[in-house]
């Protein structure tokens, strides 16, 4: 009659003094704990799958926001044909007074230094904050 077989249990044999690595020799030794090995055996792996792990990622801080001169925007609103111009639209979010103003245009930006609001009010435009 036949009998039936011992099921043999797959797997890590917790419990077991070898834990199903056998005795000595490099299958025993595992690659270590985590990240061990990093920079060392796991090199390849770490290029592989996490490849931000090296590398500086320090705080940025606040980012400055893009600035134009009134000068160049003086030359846009001749070009154009237009007395009102929206600096964040442009992409820019701050006004400064290098240039000439020679027509009244108004200016929409969220910043504006003391000297392009000077130049953009004596040409008789305005210089709106948004």
């Amino acid at each position: 009659m036949p009998q039936k077989k011992r099921k043999i249990r797959v797997g890590k044999q917790l419990g077991t003094r070898t834990v199903g690595r056998g005795r000595k020799g490099s299958r025993k030794k595992g690659g270590g704990r985590g990240l061990a090995g990093s920079s060392k055996h796991k090199f390849s792996w770490i290029l592989k799958n996490k490849p931000d792990h090296f590398g500086a990622e320090s705080m940025t801080g606040a980012k400055k926001p893009k600035a134009v001169n009134v000068g160049y925007l003086n030359e846009l609103a001749v070009t154009k044909g237009k007395d009102e111009l929206n600096a964040a639209s442009l992409g820019f979010g701050k006004v400064l007074g290098s240039g000439e103003v020679t027509r009244a245009i108004t200016v929409k930006a969220k910043l504006f230094t003391a000297k392009a609001k000077e130049k953009i009010e004596a040409a008789g435009g305005q210089a709106v904050t948004v």
